[in-house]
């Protein structure tokens, strides 16, 4: 059935950055784990009174957090640096650090070093405030070191615009989208702009799709039909009867709206069988507050596609969404917070992927949800999207989120930062 979203003018914003907290974002998805609930009946609903005799603020007032300065260490090598700060003020004396199972742990300036590999779970009490848990991952192997900086006193960052394409091969209205993007990206100027991506969400007719993946992640893109097409995670739109030159416009509108705030992303990846080790370094080229966020992506995935098949180049689709790793909160996908960085400081992310897996959920959910079992992935059809966002406000002081920029990067290798 046709399910065209209402197409509403393009918001253009100023972009206007503010502030968000954390390096390992504490609303971040917790694994499984042996007892990762703490207690919770030490906050006392009244404000109580600090060590030092004086009246503490209202704990709805302030929010006790803690950070680390990294997700993933390679154990008995790296150490993770632990933050606590209330409000505004960081915090040394009359902090106590405890582990998944409520134990206090003695960290001399808060230093951490995994000895065994493992997901270790960290909160911190204050006097009555008492912070949400975070977690750092510790492995075996090396970590990949973040790329050389060919410019390393320029902010000037080359831009791109994420577009993902919502589809399905049973929907035979969305060739008309695929046309559209098709020839819009034939200029080799305006394809320069955009990182294009597939996200095969829906199930349209009861066709089998080899590319279905189940994820909330339209809704979150506000797709309630298809074909449907996302500007950098914070603009939908299902018309697919605009021209040509009418795309591209928006297309250079949604680019120009952040030339000069466009972080750098770096990027280095290591494959080890088929453990996947993705280090992304965040250069900033503004003051602000920044998350990051992976696709995998797996290209010439054959099927037929309904109302395309004559012609043939559609029923071979690239820049497939195989795995999205940006899912922080309930059902938010702006990625992981790396932290306030001032314009040319860096911060990573490491991502650390298992594709057996992947590739095992994957199938498993094809096949109960969309009738069709994924093929055995081809590793040269492989490749990586990462992306950074940030926040903004429109005209009216309406904050929002968006894709501030993002890179395609091989599975197994190294992308540095790329300068215009």
């Amino acid at each position: 059935m046709k399910n065209i979203l209402k197409y509403a003018s393009l918001l253009i914003a100023a972009v206007m950055l503010i502030a968000c907290e954390g390096t390992v974002d504490p609303e971040q998805n917790q694994p499984d784990g042996p007892n990762t609930e703490k207690p919770d009946n030490n906050k006392p609903d009244n404000p109580g009174t600090g060590d030092n005799g004086q009246q503490t603020p209202d704990p709805e007032d302030l929010t006790l957090k803690i950070v680390s300065d990294r997700n993933l260490v390679q154990t008995n090598v790296d150490v993770a640096v632990l933050t606590v700060t209330l409000g505004d003020k960081t915090l040394t004396d009359g902090v106590i650090i405890y582990d998944g199972d409520n134990n206090a742990l003695d960290l001399p300036d808060f230093k951490f070093k995994a000895e065994k590999a493992g997901d270790y779970v960290f909160w911190a009490s204050y006097d009555t405030y008492i912070s949400e848990e975070i977690i750092i991952k510790a492995i075996d192997v090396p970590i990949p070191e973040t790329p050389a900086d060919p410019q390393p006193s320029s902010t000037d960052f080359k831009t791109r615009v994420l577009m993902t394409e919502f589809t399905t091969t049973g929907c035979a209205y969305c060739p008309n989208m695929k046309i559209l993007l098709h020839n819009a990206l034939a200029d080799e100027a305006v394809a320069d702009k955009v990182v294009l991506t597939a996200c095969h969400s829906g199930l349209v007719n009861a066709k089998a799709d080899p590319a279905f993946i189940r994820t909330s992640f339209d809704d979150f893109c506000g797709v309630t039909g298809f074909p449907t097409v996302n500007f950098d995670m914070y603009y939908s739109f299902g018309n697919y009867n605009m021209g040509t030159s009418e795309m591209q416009g928006m297309i250079d509108k949604m680019y120009s709206t952040k030339t000069s705030v466009a972080s750098g992303i770096a990027v280095n990846s290591s494959l080890d069988g088929e453990k996947l080790l993705v280090k992304a370094t965040v250069k900033a080229a503004a003051d602000g507050a920044y998350r990051v966020g992976a696709f995998l992506i797996e290209d010439g995935i054959y099927a037929v596609q309904s109302g395309g098949s004559t012609q043939d180049w559609m029923n071979t689709h690239d820049g497939v969404v195989r795995y999205i790793d940006s899912k922080y909160g309930k059902d938010l996908y702006y990625g992981y917070s790396v932290g306030k960085l001032e314009k040319g400081n860096t911060a990573d992310y490491v991502f650390d992927w298992d594709l057996d897996v992947i590739w095992s959920e994957g199938a498993l959910n094809g096949e109960m949800y969309g009738n069709y079992y994924w093929d055995e992935f081809v590793v040269d059809n492989l490749r990586l999207v990462v992306f950074v966002t940030t926040s903004a406000q429109d005209e009216k002081g309406n904050t929002y989120y968006y894709v501030n920029n993002v890179i395609e990067c091989p599975i197994n290798g190294k992308t540095p930062y790329q300068y215009k």
